[in-house]
């Protein structure tokens, strides 16, 4: 799902201890951006997972390029985000997902759907999180169902030359799996 949702990043949202913060901050932006992060040094990651109504985070004045549109899109270092998961870096697709769309409406950033939704469903409300439709808004994706898409995005991207596609299984997976078909005592 995330390579067909990758033309509706609007933001990139890093984790405050992610380990290359420095090299994005900005020199007018470095006090802000510092003093963030000392200020989410006072909450766990629990508490960050936990806290879903309070959002904050700080531009950091870099930008990174989108790999298929070639435009830039700002940095910001939120506490949502968290440094143990994956890399503690985000694409930030509001349109797609509940977290990075209250980011966005609170900070102003665009929310560009790439996933047609329903006629009733309100985008000023709230994002469209189902993983399966129509892509719209996506260039040589537009028209294709999602699992059709994931394919000739994986495809486009190899193609391309900046990456390669991949299946990654997760542990958690496996047990939960294992303890289902042994039955969980």
């Amino acid at each position: 799902f995330p390579v067909t949702i990758v033309l509706g990043v609007s933001f990139i949202a890093v984790a405050p201890e992610y380990e290359f913060i420095h090299a994005l901050m900005q020199p007018e932006q470095m006090d802000e951006v510092q003093a963030y992060i000392s200020l989410s040094k006072n909450r766990s990651e629990r508490e960050r997972m936990a806290d879903v109504k309070r959002i904050t985070g700080v531009f950091t004045g870099s930008y990174v390029i989108h790999p298929f549109t070639g435009k830039e899109v700002p940095v910001w270092v939120a506490d949502y985000v968290l440094a143990g998961y994956g890399t503690g870096a985000v694409m930030g697709v509001p349109a797609h997902d509940s977290r990075d769309f209250a980011f966005a409406r609170f900070f102003g950033l665009p929310v560009l759907p790439v996933v047609q939704a329903p006629e009733t469903h309100n985008w000023e409300a709230e994002s469209y999180d189902a993983k399966e439709g129509r892509l719209i808004n996506s260039d040589f994706l537009n028209g294709f169902q999602v699992k059709q898409a994931i394919k000739k995005a994986i495809d486009h991207i190899e193609q391309k030359g900046f990456g390669k596609g991949k299946t990654n299984y997760r542990l958690r997976d496996a047990i939960f799996g294992r303890q289902r078909y042994w039955g969980v005592s």
